[in-house]
């Protein structure tokens, strides 16, 4: 107990009713118990806790600029992984791209943006759309076989698609609750560049 309240001497306490709370005397029969190393255990925790907290004050104040660095970037970065979409999302923007494409007479949808809807639900209908999630951001991209089948070339560790290449198989991006593939590719999805000519 005497090393438990050396240490609490070495906290400066600002109300001393605070420092009351902590010089909690144990009864003589719970001495040397598991109950009294409980107590010099969350005592020490609540000490380095304080110590770092004091450190991180005095660090923010003597280098201000540097520490809005660091949270500015923290922020952005806890907001970025908040608003990762997953594949559902992905599934549920795919639809409503569809549903507007539908909406405009066959004559007047752009060819590219038509054919790449079409792509996509191929490959959906196929299940060999895959999601990669790293955090922050998602890709959407496209798989050899679906994941059920059990043919050599699905199965054959050396067959699978490669890091090398992976970029060629990305067919979308998903970041801050948007897929980004799908948002540029829906832009003029109701212009035909053909149409006139």
């Amino acid at each position: 107990m005497a090393q438990s309240q050396q240490l609490l001497k070495r906290i400066p306490f600002k109300f001393p009713q605070l420092a009351g709370r902590f010089q909690f005397q144990l009864p003589e029969r719970f001495k040397g118990t598991f109950l009294e190393k409980w107590q010099k255990y969350w005592i020490n925790l609540m000490i380095d806790y304080k110590e770092v907290g004091v450190d991180t004050i005095q660090a923010i104040k003597s280098k201000p600029l540097r520490a809005a660095t660091y949270i500015t970037g923290l922020t952005t970065f806890c907001y970025l992984v908040k608003t990762n979409p997953d594949e559902q999302s992905f599934r549920s923007a795919l639809i409503e791209c569809e549903n507007d494409m539908n909406g405009v007479a066959e004559q007047l949808r752009n060819p590219e943006a038509a054919q790449h809807l079409q792509h996509l639900f191929k490959c959906q209908n196929a299940n060999v759309l895959r999601r990669l999630n790293i955090g922050f951001m998602s890709f959407i991209w496209v798989d050899n076989f679906d994941p059920q089948c059990k043919l050599y070339k699905a199965q054959c560790t050396y067959l699978k698609p490669k890091w090398s290449n992976f970029h060629e198989r990305i067919v979308d991006v998903g970041c801050l609750n948007t897929w980004w593939g799908l948002k540029r590719n829906m832009i003029d999805y109701d212009i035909n560049p053909t149409e006139w000519q």
